[in-house]
């Protein structure tokens, strides 16, 4: 039986791009939940000093949670946010505005892909973002009216760009 090879979260790798060498940093562990349990095949986002790690696989389980490091204080926090599906060989991605969205990955080990999309906001999204979500969500044949009548219905130019 092949072992997978699987990587913890007690010291991360870090290269100083000045030197060109890499180091392990040692990390600060979640006071109530500890680190995160190895894994591979997860995603990461940064957003400013915090980067985010989701889903994984160690071998045996499929990972659904959501993790946070401050990279300045290489402190983790596990966050209240869970994947609706444990999912590992995902993608992700985040907004400069704090949305994070994962995309598709394996859900079973070795035998099922899924397509579902997964967001959550890793941070209080502005005000102005809440009220597009809104718009969208509510009126969604908003994006079959032109540009031009957008504009004229006070939607302002930077999101109506977004439908084009």
């Amino acid at each position: 039986m092949c072992r997978v090879q699987v990587y913890g979260f007690k010291a991360v790798p870090v290269i100083d791009l000045e030197t060109r060498c890499w180091t392990r940093r040692p990390c600060h562990r979640d006071d109530r939940h500890g680190y995160p349990a190895a894994r591979r095949c997860h995603s990461c986002v940064q957003l400013g000093r915090l980067a985010y790690i989701c889903g994984g696989y160690n071998g045996q389980t499929i990972f659904g949670d959501l993790w946070m490091i401050d990279l300045v204080t290489m402190h983790w926090t596990l966050l209240p946010a869970v994947l609706p599906e444990p999912v590992y060989f995902h993608s992700a991605g985040v907004t400069g505005s704090g949305l994070m969205v994962v995309h598709g990955g394996v859900v079973q080990i070795d035998t099922r892909r899924s397509s579902k999309v997964f967001a959550v906001w890793l941070r209080v999204p502005p005000l102005k973002e809440l009220c597009w979500q809104t718009l969208i969500e509510t009126q969604p044949d908003i994006v079959r009216q032109s540009s031009q009548s957008l504009l004229e219905t006070g939607i302002p130019p930077d999101l109506v760009a977004r439908l084009d």
